[in-house]
């Protein structure tokens, strides 16, 4: 008799290993329309389908969210809940995981770590764990107090991917639909954090935390199911002197901020424009007429794209302008890199950090929209410059990049992000992920000072712009 128990045991646990595999997965790659973009997602939807071919024979589920999922603010993943749960509740799907389409995968170590996973019925959802050091504005400042003794509150590194149980994306659907979950905040910034805290809750009925997995990996290794890959530029740079660098000031600011960037990436660049309140010829500066404000700077924006668009047209090698604040640090080589992946001169084009308004609000859901924060650069091809300069400002204090949003959206104008431009300062970022990547630009004047932001980040790379022009002579 005790052989049979045996026995049954061994079977139920042979069963019970051969019981998860590609089927019980959903891959969601968070994908933009973006040609450059769509492209490199269908890249990695075809080698998602040719691995597990290859490891067990069939076709998985693999979905681009812009094409399969096409819900304004897929990128906040928050939209995604209902579709998901209404496709696939009742199926065999226990996990979706979420990735970007720089995200490198080895599907049978994925299988082998959701299999693990899925046997531990308390870990709902897994992950790179990400935390703050400092507070910090990107993340509303927010501190859990209540979570200090279990190591602080964690939020996943989407560029690494992360999987959650089908059961916790129902739970969360029912908490936020019967009001038990409230979406309290206007501005999408960070959808990992923001998802993870709205995961999370309150002390007072909370819901589980990310669980660490090993298997997902900020860089790649033996052991690693997933990490995230640099993105790739696509051939040489474009020449700098195609784009004209379009910075608005004001003249309280003129020695102080613009001088910094005169001081740093100003000297690589040809085409660099000062925009302000007042003319100064020691920048020098152009005066756009309109008065300064001490937020939003919407009408001051507007003209200066009318400017920019204007001077372009005198230079027909201009394909892009450059919006920047003057508090802007910039790297000149590290953008050409990247632009050398789009379409510019009459394309419709702008590329930067991509934010949202309205995806978290219940009330507002239906209307949010994605805007390009100008803090960390906008990169406009001239078409899209001359497009979005006809939009009109509520007011002359307006939020600019806003305005800028909501008017690309009803002119049908795609935005791309790349997370490689930050509206903050170093800092404000985990390490571990900014050691990976290789920034395009960060925002405010602070501790550190600019000059050695600069020299940390983007110096070295920029030297090879002076040596190219030496080259040419």
């Amino acid at each position: 008799m005790n052989h049979i128990a045996t026995l049954v045991l061994i079977l139920a646990c042979i069963q019970h290993v051969s019981s998860f595999d590609s089927r019980n997965i959903v891959f969601m790659i968070i994908s933009q329309r973006e040609a450059y973009h769509a492209s490199v997602a269908a890249r990695l939807r075809q080698d998602i389908e040719n691995q597990v071919q290859q490891i067990e024979g069939v076709t998985p589920r693999v979905h681009l969210t812009h094409e399969d999922f096409p819900v304004s603010g897929a990128w906040t993943v928050l939209p995604l809940l209902r579709p998901l749960v209404t496709r696939y509740k009742g199926s065999d799907v226990r996990w979706v995981l979420f990735v970007e389409p720089h995200t490198a995968l080895r599907c049978d170590k994925l299988i082998a770590a959701l299999d693990a996973a899925d046997q531990q019925t308390d870990t709902m959802w897994i992950g790179y764990p990400l935390s703050d050091e400092e507070p910090t504005i990107i993340h509303h400042f927010y501190i859990n107090e209540d979570l200090e003794e279990e190591g602080g509150f964690v939020y996943p590194n989407l560029a690494s991917g992360f999987a959650m149980r089908l059961q916790l994306i129902e739970n969360l659907l029912y908490q936020i639909e019967s009001g038990d979950r409230k979406l309290q905040e206007e501005f999408s910034i960070d959808p990992s954090f923001e998802l993870a805290k709205l995961v999370y809750g309150s002390g007072d009925n909370p819901g589980p935390l990310l669980a660490a997995d090993l298997s997902f990996c900020i860089v790649s290794a033996d052991n690693c199911a997933t990490y995230p890959r640099q993105f790739d530029i696509c051939g040489s740079g474009i020449p700098e002197q195609s784009i004209l660098f379009a910075v608005k000031t004001w003249s309280g600011f003129h020695a102080t901020r613009a001088r910094v960037v005169k001081k740093t990436w100003g000297r690589y660049v040809t085409n660099l424009r000062f925009y302000s309140d007042k003319a100064d010829p020691s920048l020098p500066s152009v005066d756009t007429g309109v008065p300064n404000t001490k937020t939003g700077h919407c009408s001051k924006t507007i003209t200066i794209l009318k400017l920019a668009v204007e001077a372009a047209k005198t230079r027909p090698h201009i394909k892009w302008i450059f919006l920047a604040d003057d508090d802007t640090i910039l790297g000149v080589q590290r953008l050409c890199e990247v632009l050398s992946c789009y379409r510019g001169g009459s394309d419709l084009t702008v590329v930067g950090e991509r934010y949202g308004y309205g995806y978290l609000k219940k009330e507002t859901a239906a209307k949010g929209f994605d805007y390009i924060t100008l803090g960390g650069g906008a990169a406009l091809s001239v078409g899209a410059a001359a497009a979005l300069s006809t939009c009109a400002c509520a007011h002359a204090a307006a939020p600019d990049d806003m305005l800028l949003g909501e008017c690309a959206r009803r002119k049908n104008i795609t935005l791309t992000h790349l997370p490689l431009f930050h509206q903050g300062r170093p800092q404000d970022y985990p390490r571990e992920v900014l050691a990976r990547d290789r920034p395009v630009s960060f925002h405010r004047h602070s501790s550190p000072d600019p000059l050695k932001v600069y020299a940390t980040w983007f110096q070295h790379d920029d030297l090879a712009i002076r040596q190219r022009r030496r080259d040419e002579l």
